[in-house]
């Protein structure tokens, strides 16, 4: 399926010399001022910045966009994702310019040198050019889902430097649709995601990317004009930021705010893994004081019982005028992540303080209803309680994995949801993730007024509960899982819609998808899922990166920045190599693959190769 079918380089003024089959150096012509390529393309994407140290942009384009300007770094890739024309790699020394003439794209690289790189249409390596290779049962439909989502999404959505550049807001300005239906950016919900799979590339550029988009969300709640440190939910083209959105329920007798705590509460954890990632404490120290304001919002709605009062969480078309379990699941673990960053920062007092206010939160949410949020004779913890405090359940997934995954959950607890997700296992996992078990069940006085639209799946629902069958060390559902989506993006050429609904309940129209097309959400959730769950790939305040696999034999390959890295498990045990140029330190966790394996640190210098324990 991926053997590239035209062997045809892209013409050019330069003298050319092959280094291998794939690889091409060019030397510019005497009395030539630079190195022009020409070739047929559908897709662009250059980097813009500096040196090693300096700050990088993404730069993409298609064929309906102007000149691109940027500098080392531009690739074209074919219009087809999958059609058998090559993806190219151009790379120099200076600004490179492109742009287009008729059918054509034209590279202009002003450098006395370049190297041309031939990959498959959809490249296995990020925008820097770094590759990787996932030698697994089913790696290869893995690794092109990851590639097609990469390329067809992540990277177009970021959109800095190309039509947002003029916009009052433009630094951290990333889409969440190409498809036109949203033209703003969405910093209350969906940067969470959209950091999640940029982090999990690893590459340079997607982490500068992350970087400006969580300032772009501490500078939103800073100016709040109420000084209340709110999220907007959105920021308009034209500046316009909603800090404020009521919806009304679809029979008009209810409604509630939407995402009035969830970006407070998702930024903690966005920066928490950007410093995991970095270790910059110069930068922690700067914006530390812009989370605490963030969490204030968060500590002003919780209630001298300690339960947050959050309204909508998740789903904008759900009407949660209330306290929802999730909210209050993920808030205890962002107080608790709060917490290490100012240790980090030698603010002890601070940390004293954020681990008491998880503590309240864990307290109040493993008691029974009516004060609590766990339902004794249903067996599990329900969905919300409104301000009227009725109950409203219908076995809402997250609300009861949360606490079980998180470690908040009592023993028992724990054990109750353990069974109750086996006993509903066919209803959540008719696409990964069903919101609940019963959807059909919602009323019109909690369906939003814009329909049914959340009753469903979801890439956010999804990432949460790979969380939870990563907490299980279940590889076998993580795998399901991904190969579920994979399989979904191929058949639609590596485009994901917003929702799936797969044809039930609601929405029953021939289609799996609803809502907007050419979304962000999945592709980037399920690089995350891939990468943090399955791979184990995950960040870590006390080593360069902590290591625990849920995949099965094989070997990965993994040159992006934050990896750098190649393991072999196989019989013989788990051989990791270091492929950085400089010693690291690896924190492994073999649980999930050798079994009674107890974490390991480990030293390596570059190049260095180690064997841990045999595998069972």
């Amino acid at each position: 399926m991926h053997t590239l079918r035209s062997s045809a380089l892209p013409s050019t003024s330069a003298e050319l010399t092959p280094v291998d089959g794939d690889v091409w150096t060019a030397r510019r012509v005497a009395g030539d001022r630079a190195i022009e390529f020409r070739l047929f393309g559908g897709q662009a994407v250059l980097l813009d910045g500096g040196d090693a140290d300096g700050e990088l942009f993404i730069v993409p384009g298609d064929a309906a966009t102007g000149p691109l300007h940027g500098a080392g770094t531009a690739w074209v890739l074919p219009a087809e994702p999958e059609g058998g024309e090559p993806a190219w790699l151009f790379q120099g020394d200076g600004p490179i310019e492109l742009h287009r003439d008729g059918d054509h794209v034209v590279v202009t690289i002003a450098s006395e040198t370049a190297r041309l790189t031939r990959h498959r249409s959809r490249p296995h390596a990020d925008v820097t050019g770094a590759p990787y290779a996932l030698d697994l049962p089913d790696g290869g439909l893995l690794a092109d889902a990851l590639a097609g989502f990469y390329w067809g999404t992540m990277l177009p959505s970021v959109v800095e430097r190309t039509v947002a550049a003029d916009y009052p807001d433009s630094s951290g300005y990333v889409i969440s649709t190409l498809a036109d239906k949203y033209l703003g950016t969405y910093p209350d919900v969906d940067h969470e995601f959209q950091i999640k799979g940029r982090l999990a590339w690893g590459d340079r550029a997607d982490l500068h990317v992350v970087r400006r988009m969580i300032e772009l969300q501490l500078r939103m709640m800073r100016e709040d004009p109420t000084g209340l440190w709110r999220d907007p939910c959105a920021v308009q083209p034209d500046g316009d930021r909603e800090y404020h959105v009521r919806r009304n329920s679809l029979d008009g007798r209810e409604n509630a705010v939407m995402f009035l705590v969830t970006g407070n509460i998702g930024v903690v954890e966005s920066v928490w893994f950007y410093i995991a990632r970095t270790g910059d404490l110069a930068w922690l120290g700067e914006h530390i004081g812009e989370l605490e304001g963030a969490t204030s919002l968060v500590e002003g709605c919780i209630d001298p019982l300690g339960r947050l009062w959050s309204d909508v969480y998740y789903e904008d078309q759900v009407i949660k005028d209330g306290r929802e379990t999730m909210s209050a699941s993920l808030a205890i673990r962002s107080f608790g992540l709060l917490a290490q960053l100012e240790e980090l920062l030698g603010r002890g007092e601070r940390a004293v303080l954020y681990r008491e206010r998880a503590a309240q939160l864990t307290a109040a949410l493993v008691k029974p209803l009516p004060e609590g949020y766990w339902d004794e004779e249903a067996g599990r913890f329900t969905d919300w309680v409104d301000r009227s405090g009725r109950v409203h359940d219908h076995i809402h997934l997250l609300a009861n994995v949360l606490p079980a995954a998180l470690g908040q959950a009592t023993a028992e607890q724990v054990s109750a949801v353990d069974e109750l997700v086996g006993r509903e296992l066919d209803e959540f996992q008719r696409f990964p993730t069903f919101l609940a078990a019963r959807v059909e069940d919602y009323t019109e006085s909690e369906i939003g007024d814009g329909g049914p639209y959340d009753l469903c799946a979801a890439g956010r629902y999804w990432c949460w509960d790979a969380a939870y069958w990563s907490s299980r060390g279940n590889s076998g559902m993580l795998r399901q899982q991904l190969e579920t989506v994979a399989r979904q993006g191929r058949t639609d050429g590596w485009v994901m819609g917003e929702r799936y609904d797969m044809d039930h309940v609601y929405y029953v129209d021939g289609s799996p998808w609803h809502g907007a097309a050419h979304y962000y959400e999945y592709p980037c959730v399920f690089s995350w899922v891939l990468m943090h769950e399955y791979l184990g790939l995950r960040p870590s305040l006390t080593a360069d990166l902590r290591i625990a696999p849920l995949c099965g034999p094989g070997t990965v390959t993994l040159e992006q920045d934050a990896y750098r890295l190649s393991w072999t498990l196989d019989d013989h045990g788990f051989r990791l190599t270091n492929l950085a140029d400089e010693t690291r330190t690896f924190e492994v966790d073999l649980g999930g693959v050798v079994p009674d394996a107890v974490v390991q640190r480990v030293e390596l210098a570059a190049g260095e190769t180690v064997l841990l324990g045999a595998a069972g």
